[in-house]
């Protein structure tokens, strides 16, 4: 086989929207854990390495693939038994990291596989998706698939992050769609109560930007049980057919090339920009919505929360927003909750029109009063709060008047 584990090939292949297979070429396993590629064509972003004409590690593009997070610990313990496959840890070497990916075809995340058994596998799940439901069934299969996370059964392989999730493809009246699922049960005490509320809050912040004309994820919020579940569809998916988009997180693509760490999204835009990774409105929208971030708490706008359409030829366009919501109010990992304050105030920067903080205050404004003004948080102290917010975001708006 053409990348088994003796093997210094690995064949790399693109999953197209369209759901037909591209041979791309290989990779070549180097001395060192470098990687050199062998592209059929010209392909400029995926031969572009941040020294030389070599990868020093696992190519740039294939790091969202690294199993991670929550569903990536459990993908790792699913196949850590399966014949030839060891489970990788944190660091694991690159060259070990990839044979994983190849035989498992790691996270699924993008449109990219690197091994014609993980190649297979995608074509299998494409006739008969494992996490396939019904539509009309959701309120029941949810929960029972939520209760198997909770003991180590239902595992399947998904995006990072460490809020419980799970994948599913809904079908419905012979069209089908590919959806990440985040839960909490409110009656599993104070913490979860709040990580139920702050899935309502994250629904509101998508439903919010959509609604001003910014792409980001569709949602779709299900109450059933005394669970939460909040159904984002995917955006590294295609309907009905199942294809794939490709995708490269902030993470990824600013660990190989900016190598600064900074976790202000607009700082790194403008890295990004004069490399010629992104035109100069990306790197503006990156900023603003950094200060939409701000002015709805979120604390953890880190670069992995961020990411961008991988094409060959190009600046990368910005992904659907993801994973925007007042993080500063989740449980700590102890499972005490954080205070219910509202966001400090913020002044605006002396910028002009170009100032990110007048394009994000009135849709905080507009989000906050949406939280106030929702039925389905069960806090009232947050409802309370989210008016002192949008109180708080209309200052900012009256100010730059």
């Amino acid at each position: 086989m053409a990348d088994a584990p003796h093997n210094r090939h690995f064949p790399l292949f693109r999953l197209k929207e369209d759901a037909t297979v591209e041979r791309l070429g290989h990779l070549e396993s180097l001395p060192g854990d470098a990687f050199k590629a062998h592209l059929t064509s010209t392909r400029p972003n995926l031969a572009r390495c941040p020294d030389g004409d070599t990868f020093p590690g696992l190519p740039w593009y294939l790091e969202d693939l690294r199993p991670q997070g929550f569903l990536g610990r459990l993908h790792a313990q699913r196949h850590a038994h399966q014949p030839g496959v060891g489970l990788p840890g944190d660091h694991s070497p690159p060259t070990t990291l990839l044979k994983h990916l190849a035989l498992t075809g790691g996270t699924g995340v993008g449109d990219l596989l690197p091994g014609e058994p993980a190649l297979q596998a995608a074509l299998a799940a494409l006739e008969c998706p494992p996490d396939h439901v019904q539509e009309v069934d959701r309120s029941r299969a949810y929960p029972e698939r939520a209760q198997g996370l909770t003991i180590g059964r239902a595992i399947t392989s998904g995006p990072g992050g460490e809020q419980p999730k799970f994948t599913a493809t809904v079908a419905e009246d012979g069209q089908r769609k590919a959806v990440l699922v985040k839960f909490a049960r409110a009656a599993d005490g104070a913490a979860a109560e709040r990580w139920a509320d702050l899935l309502v809050c994250e629904h509101l912040a998508l439903q919010c930007l959509r609604d001003a004309g910014v792409a980001a994820c569709s949602s779709h919020l299900i109450q059933s049980r005394g669970y939460t579940f909040l159904e984002l569809e995917r955006f590294d998916r295609t309907p009905v057919v199942l294809g794939r988009r490709g995708f490269v997180s902030l993470l990824s693509l600013s660990k190989a090339f900016v190598r600064e760490t900074t976790h202000d999204w607009g700082a790194a835009g403008e890295h990004l920009q004069e490399m010629g990774w992104i035109t100069a409105d990306t790197a503006l929208r990156m900023e603003q919505l950094h200060a939409f971030g701000r002015l709805i708490g979120n604390n953890h706008m880190h670069h992995g929360n961020l990411g961008f359409q991988l094409h060959d030829h190009g600046p990368l366009p910005l992904a659907p927003v993801y994973d925007m919501l007042p993080s500063s109010l989740a449980p700590c990992r102890s499972g005490a909750l954080p205070a219910l304050a509202p966001i400090p105030p913020v002044a605006p920067v002396p910028r002009g029109s170009c100032d990110p903080l007048l394009w994000a205050a009135p849709l905080a404004m507009d989000y906050w009063n949406r939280v106030a003004a929702s039925s389905l948080l069960r806090s009232k102290a947050l409802r309370a709060m989210a008016k002192r917010n949008a109180w708080r975001a209309a200052a900012i708006v009256q100010a730059s008047a």
